[in-house]
Formats: C-alpha cells, sequence, structure tokens
C-alpha cells in the first residue's frame, strides 16, 4: 500500500501538535525536586524555623501552641472552594482541618513558596529505577545539611544550659528556666555515656553561665555488680565492663566562658565515696597489657578538671545540635548531638560520641538513633525512641558491641521564648 506524501504530512504535523500540547501540560506539572511547585505538600514544621509556623496557628486558633509539628496543604483542585489546609496528620481523627481562604495571603504565599528539605510533595510522584535510590538525595540542599543556629539562646554564654530533652540514658542534662540565665538541671548519666555504662546522677543550679551540681548515684543503672551477683551474671560479658563507677555523693562546678556558648570549664570533685561496692571482674583475654581483667574507670576519692569546646550547628534543620571535644572525668570525648533532624519526610535524634583510650578504659564509639514524630498530633514530638549501640575492645576480640539497647528521650516543651 502506497501511502501519499500528504498524508505523511498531516501525521507528522498531528504528531508535532500532540509534542506542543503535551509540553504546555507538562511545563504546568508539579517538578519534583522544586517544593515550590508542589500543590499537595507535607511540611514537618517547626517553630524555630520560621514565625510563619507561628502565624500558622494563630490563625488557626491552635492553643496551646506546640514548637513542632504536621502542616498539610492541598490546593491541587480545579476549584479554589476545595482548598484546604490541615494542622497534623491527615489521617487522624484529632487533626484541625480549616479551609484554605482562612489563611491569609502573606501566610499562604510563604508556605507555598516554601522549600526547605521538611517540604515533602504527596501529590504523587513517578519512578524509575534511578530515582528510587536518588530521590532522597534530590531533596537535600548543600546549604541545609550544615547552617548557623537560628535561635539566640544557643549561642548565649548565660543560656546554653537551656535544653527541653531528657534522655533517659546519658546526653546533655534537662535544663529547665525559671528566668533564661536562672535555672536548674537534671541529668541521668553523663553528657557522653550511654545505656548501662554508668551509675551517676544529678541535679544543678544555673546562674549567669555558672552552674553548681549535686551528683549522686543510683546502682541499678549500671547493670552488675559484684556483690549479689550470682555465677551466670558474673560470666556474661554484656555490659559489665567500660562502665563508670561514682561515689554516693559529688559536688561539679562549672562557668561558660562569656562571649558565646564554645568553652565551657569545671571541676568535679568526691565528697563521700560511700561503701565500695566494686563492678563485676571480666577477664581479659585478648590484650593482656591491660591487666587480667577488662578496665572500669572506677571514682572512689579522685577529683577531675572538666572541659567541652563546641560549636553550636544546624544540621537538616535539627532544633538542638552541636559538635564538640572535651575532657569528663579524666577521659577524653569527640562527637556530634542533634536533635529533630528532618530528612525527606523523617524526623530523627542522632548522638555520637568517641571516647579515648586512656589508663582508665578502653576506647569507646556511641552510636544513637531516636525516631521521632512517634506520636500524634500535640504528642508528635514529645518523645523519640531508637537504638544505642556502644562498640569498644571486648574480652575476645579488638571489637565488640558491649551494649546494643532501646534508649529515649522526652521533650517536656518549649521553656524559653525569644522576642
Amino acid at each position: 500500500m502506497k501511502i501519499s506524501k500528504f498524508s505523511i504530512y498531516i501525521l507528522f504535523g498531528i504528531i508535532c501538535m500532540l509534542f506542543i500540547s503535551n509540553s504546555k501540560l507538562f511545563s504546568q506539572e508539579v517538578i519534583e525536586g522544586d517544593p515550590k511547585t508542589y500543590k499537595y505538600f507535607k511540611i514537618l514544621a517547626n517553630t524555630d524555623d520560621d514565625s510563619v509556623f507561628v502565624k500558622v496557628q494563630d490563625e488557626m486558633s491552635i492553643d496551646p501552641r506546640v514548637s513542632s509539628y504536621i502542616l498539610i496543604v492541598n490546593v491541587s483542585d480545579q476549584n479554589p472552594e476545595n482548598y484546604y489546609i490541615v494542622f497534623g496528620e491527615e489521617t487522624d481523627a484529632t487533626a484541625i482541618r480549616a479551609s484554605w481562604n482562612t489563611i491569609s495571603k502573606p501566610v499562604q504565599n510563604k508556605l507555598l513558596s516554601w522549600s526547605a528539605p521538611n517540604k515533602s510533595n504527596l501529590g504523587g510522584t513517578k519512578f524509575n529505577y534511578i530515582s528510587v535510590f536518588t530521590r532522597v538525595l534530590k531533596n537535600i540542599k548543600f546549604k541545609d545539611v550544615i547552617s548557623p543556629p537560628k535561635l539566640e539562646r544557643e549561642i548565649l554564654s548565660t543560656t546554653a544550659y537551656i535544653n527541653p530533652y531528657l534522655n533517659f540514658f546519658g546526653g546533655e542534662p534537662l535544663g529547665i528556666p525559671i528566668k533564661k540565665s536562672f535555672g536548674f538541671s537534671f541529668q541521668l548519666g553523663t553528657p557522653y555515656s550511654g545505656p548501662l555504662e554508668t551509675d551517676i546522677v544529678g541535679g544543678g543550679f544555673h546562674l549567669l553561665g555558672a552552674k553548681v551540681a549535686v551528683h549522686t548515684r543510683i546502682k541499678e543503672l549500671v547493670r552488675k555488680r559484684d556483690n549479689g551477683a550470682t555465677g551466670s551474671e558474673k560470666t556474661s560479658t554484656f555490659s559489665n565492663y567500660n562502665n563508670i563507677f561514682t561515689p554516693k555523693l559529688g559536688l561539679s562546678a562549672s562557668y561558660v566562658i562569656p562571649f558565646g556558648n564554645f568553652l565551657e570549664v569545671g571541676y568535679y570533685t568526691t565528697l563521700d565515696s560511700g561503701d565500695y561496692d566494686p563492678p563485676l571482674l571480666v577477664k581479659n583475654n585478648y590484650d593482656s597489657t591491660r591487666g587480667p581483667y577488662m578496665p572500669n574507670n572506677v571514682i572512689v576519692t579522685q577529683s577531675f578538671f572538666n572541659w567541652e569546646f563546641r560549636y553550636p550547628i544546624r544540621t537538616f534543620g535539627s532544633t538542638r545540635a552541636k559538635i564538640y571535644v572535651g575532657q569528663y572525668l579524666g577521659e577524653f570525648h569527640a562527637g556530634y548531638m542533634g536533635r529533630e533532624l528532618r530528612v525527606a519526610g523523617s524526623v530523627f535524634d542522632l548522638r555520637m560520641d568517641y571516647t579515648f583510650s586512656s589508663q582508665k578504659r578502653n576506647w569507646q564509639f556511641l552510636w544513637e538513633a531516636y525516631i521521632s514524630n512517634i506520636g500524634e498530633s500535640f504528642g508528635l514530638s514529645s518523645f523519640a525512641l531508637g537504638p544505642s549501640i556502644r562498640l569498644t575492645k571486648g574480652p575476645n576480640s579488638g571489637l565488640t558491641v558491649v551494649t546494643a539497647m532501646l534508649n529515649a528521650r522526652f521533650k517536656l516543651g518549649d521553656f524559653y521564648s525569644e522576642k
């Protein structure tokens, strides 16, 4: 069958018209990787990011206001009367839903043009063999990976102690202000310890960058001591070495050097050693140079000079983060800590600490990752839960897991309001 040239021209013209029309339609579609084009999206909002997330709560009559929440906007319908905004997850029966036109134009424009990594597209995405692996990377902007802190309290020496997060085991002390530079703190473990690593607890008083704290011990925070341990417990190596044992009563004082929250110096001394309750002795079969038993840092009557040099930063939009090096109870540390990091729709805490080897203990690496946004509505960021792993030298090898447990933290609220 012979096809005329005229028919070929007609077919070619139709193909061109379809291509042009499709191009025009495509130009109006959502562009994956460009959050400003999203029509149906979720924002993992935090009031520390921008005042617009406070204004949204005001305009939606949210009471009490919260610092972290999920915000969903849908302006994808052909009829603008069907546009809506949701405070919380759409599947949550307690979520607060409102018409989009009840939100002021400045707030609407700010949300639509928001392009930080905590904004994700809900309108459906087409995947290929490569995009399933690279989609997360495309949503990460280099400028959002590391950025300076946004809150004044994080860089002031007098208010740096304010911290709404309480770890079950270790981590920065919970800091509750009575009036900005005057307040109290409470800690379970040291700022660098993990689960079942130490028995120390303490409470402190803060004033103008100075801190005085009293410390005692809860023996159950370390898994087992020698007194009262059964035969099988004495042979167990799980969390029974490379620990810190503290006296019955201790006193510490510290001061954050003015001109920024960068250097804190302090001193710890023993007031009452109490009844000596020795740790379990775990036989050392690997490194004979460290003695017949695995080492622990046992503090009886000693005193220590403590210090920490840190740099407060924001990583992936975190609410509180820092990198640091320091010395505490005779041991050197270096590491990173961040709260509520937001990457590609996930919210999590991350803590990593390296303890350098010394005469007291072997080296150790602590890694923790807590999954946040477990709760719903007002309890969205109130707690986080995740694994905590300690790696160090073992009694039979050069690398072993000495502790692998769940750790958790609570967020007690917002203690400090900045103008």
